[in-house]
Protein backbone atom coordinates (compact mmCIF):
# COMPACT_ATOMS: atom_id res chain seq x y z
CA UNK A 1 0.00 0.00 0.00
CA UNK A 2 1.31 3.44 -0.91
CA UNK A 3 1.08 6.17 1.66
CA UNK A 4 0.00 9.64 0.56
CA UNK A 5 1.63 11.42 3.44
CA UNK A 6 3.86 14.31 2.55
CA UNK A 7 7.24 14.91 4.03
CA UNK A 8 7.24 17.51 6.73
CA UNK A 9 8.79 20.86 5.84
CA UNK A 10 12.39 21.34 6.95
CA UNK A 11 12.77 22.54 10.48
CA UNK A 12 14.32 25.91 11.25
CA UNK A 13 17.70 24.56 12.47
CA UNK A 14 18.07 22.36 9.38
CA UNK A 15 17.20 25.29 7.13
CA UNK A 16 19.60 27.57 8.98
CA UNK A 17 22.46 25.09 8.47
CA UNK A 18 22.25 25.47 4.70
CA UNK A 19 24.60 27.67 2.75
CA UNK A 20 22.73 30.48 0.93
CA UNK A 21 22.11 30.00 -2.79
CA UNK A 22 24.37 32.91 -3.79
CA UNK A 23 27.26 31.50 -1.79
CA UNK A 24 26.70 28.02 -3.23
CA UNK A 25 26.82 29.45 -6.74
CA UNK A 26 30.06 31.26 -5.98
CA UNK A 27 31.59 28.02 -4.66
CA UNK A 28 30.49 26.23 -7.83
CA UNK A 29 31.89 28.91 -10.16
CA UNK A 30 35.10 29.31 -8.18
CA UNK A 31 35.47 25.58 -7.82
CA UNK A 32 35.27 25.21 -11.59
CA UNK A 33 37.64 28.12 -12.26
CA UNK A 34 40.44 26.73 -10.09
CA UNK A 35 41.03 23.48 -12.03
CA UNK A 36 40.49 25.21 -15.37
CA UNK A 37 43.17 27.77 -14.50
CA UNK A 38 45.53 25.11 -13.20
CA UNK A 39 45.10 22.84 -16.22
CA UNK A 40 45.21 25.62 -18.84
CA UNK A 41 47.93 27.62 -17.06
CA UNK A 42 50.93 25.68 -18.43
CA UNK A 43 49.65 26.19 -21.98
CA UNK A 44 48.47 29.78 -21.76
CA UNK A 45 50.21 31.45 -18.81
CA UNK A 46 47.61 34.18 -18.41
CA UNK A 47 44.92 31.62 -17.70
CA UNK A 48 46.52 30.89 -14.33
CA UNK A 49 44.77 34.08 -13.27
CA UNK A 50 41.47 32.22 -13.64
CA UNK A 51 42.60 29.94 -10.80
CA UNK A 52 43.37 32.99 -8.65
CA UNK A 53 39.95 34.48 -9.38
CA UNK A 54 38.35 31.13 -8.56
CA UNK A 55 40.13 31.02 -5.20
CA UNK A 56 38.83 34.52 -4.46
CA UNK A 57 35.27 33.48 -5.35
CA UNK A 58 35.45 30.46 -3.04
CA UNK A 59 36.89 32.54 -0.19
CA UNK A 60 34.15 35.15 -0.54
CA UNK A 61 31.49 32.44 -0.62
CA UNK A 62 32.81 30.75 2.51
CA UNK A 63 32.65 33.97 4.52
CA UNK A 64 28.83 34.16 4.32
CA UNK A 65 26.41 34.70 7.19
CA UNK A 66 23.04 33.08 7.82
CA UNK A 67 20.78 36.09 7.66
CA UNK A 68 18.53 37.44 4.93
CA UNK A 69 21.54 39.12 3.33
CA UNK A 70 24.32 36.53 3.16
CA UNK A 71 27.07 38.93 2.07
CA UNK A 72 28.61 39.90 5.41
CA UNK A 73 31.23 42.50 6.29
CA UNK A 74 33.75 39.64 6.23
CA UNK A 75 32.60 38.86 2.69
CA UNK A 76 33.21 42.48 1.72
CA UNK A 77 36.70 42.38 3.22
CA UNK A 78 37.46 39.04 1.52
CA UNK A 79 36.19 40.41 -1.81
CA UNK A 80 38.25 43.62 -1.53
CA UNK A 81 41.40 41.77 -0.50
CA UNK A 82 40.79 39.16 -3.20
CA UNK A 83 40.35 41.87 -5.82
CA UNK A 84 43.60 43.46 -4.69
CA UNK A 85 45.27 40.04 -4.90
CA UNK A 86 44.03 39.55 -8.48
CA UNK A 87 45.16 43.07 -9.48
CA UNK A 88 48.58 42.56 -7.87
CA UNK A 89 48.92 39.19 -9.60
CA UNK A 90 48.04 40.70 -12.99
CA UNK A 91 50.49 43.57 -12.42
CA UNK A 92 53.18 41.14 -11.30
CA UNK A 93 52.60 38.95 -14.34
CA UNK A 94 52.65 41.91 -16.74
CA UNK A 95 55.83 43.36 -15.21
CA UNK A 96 57.61 40.00 -15.38
CA UNK A 97 56.49 39.46 -18.98
CA UNK A 98 57.66 42.97 -19.94
CA UNK A 99 61.07 42.30 -18.40
CA UNK A 100 61.32 38.93 -20.17
CA UNK A 101 60.34 40.45 -23.52
CA UNK A 102 62.91 43.19 -23.03
CA UNK A 103 60.40 46.01 -23.36
CA UNK A 104 61.29 47.31 -19.91
CA UNK A 105 64.26 47.15 -17.62
CA UNK A 106 64.00 45.00 -14.50
CA UNK A 107 62.83 47.05 -11.55
CA UNK A 108 61.67 46.65 -7.99
CA UNK A 109 58.00 46.75 -9.06
CA UNK A 110 57.60 42.95 -9.32
CA UNK A 111 58.88 42.53 -5.75
CA UNK A 112 56.48 45.17 -4.47
CA UNK A 113 53.55 43.61 -6.33
CA UNK A 114 54.48 40.16 -5.09
CA UNK A 115 54.47 41.25 -1.45
CA UNK A 116 51.32 43.31 -1.94
CA UNK A 117 49.60 40.25 -3.39
CA UNK A 118 50.88 38.10 -0.54
CA UNK A 119 49.49 40.53 2.06
CA UNK A 120 46.16 40.71 0.19
CA UNK A 121 45.99 36.90 0.12
CA UNK A 122 46.63 36.81 3.86
CA UNK A 123 43.90 39.38 4.55
CA UNK A 124 41.48 37.43 2.36
CA UNK A 125 42.22 34.20 4.22
CA UNK A 126 41.85 35.92 7.60
CA UNK A 127 38.52 37.45 6.53
CA UNK A 128 37.27 34.03 5.46
CA UNK A 129 38.33 32.48 8.77
CA UNK A 130 36.70 35.39 10.64
CA UNK A 131 33.49 34.72 8.69
CA UNK A 132 33.59 31.07 9.76
CA UNK A 133 34.17 32.00 13.38
CA UNK A 134 31.44 34.64 13.30
CA UNK A 135 28.98 32.13 11.84
CA UNK A 136 30.00 29.50 14.41
CA UNK A 137 29.50 31.92 17.30
CA UNK A 138 26.13 33.07 15.93
CA UNK A 139 25.00 29.44 15.60
CA UNK A 140 26.16 28.74 19.13
CA UNK A 141 24.26 31.74 20.49
CA UNK A 142 21.15 30.68 18.58
CA UNK A 143 21.33 27.11 19.86
CA UNK A 144 21.94 28.31 23.43
CA UNK A 145 18.94 30.64 23.19
CA UNK A 146 16.75 27.83 21.83
CA UNK A 147 17.44 25.50 24.75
Amino acid sequence: MISNTEASPPSAPAEAAKMPVGARRLVLIGGLCIPVGLVAGPYLFGLQLVAVAGAVAVAVALSYRREPVWFSRWSWLAAAAGGLWVIATVGYWLSIMAAVDGTSAPSGLPNLLFYLGLVALGVMVLATIAGWISRFLADRRASAGGL
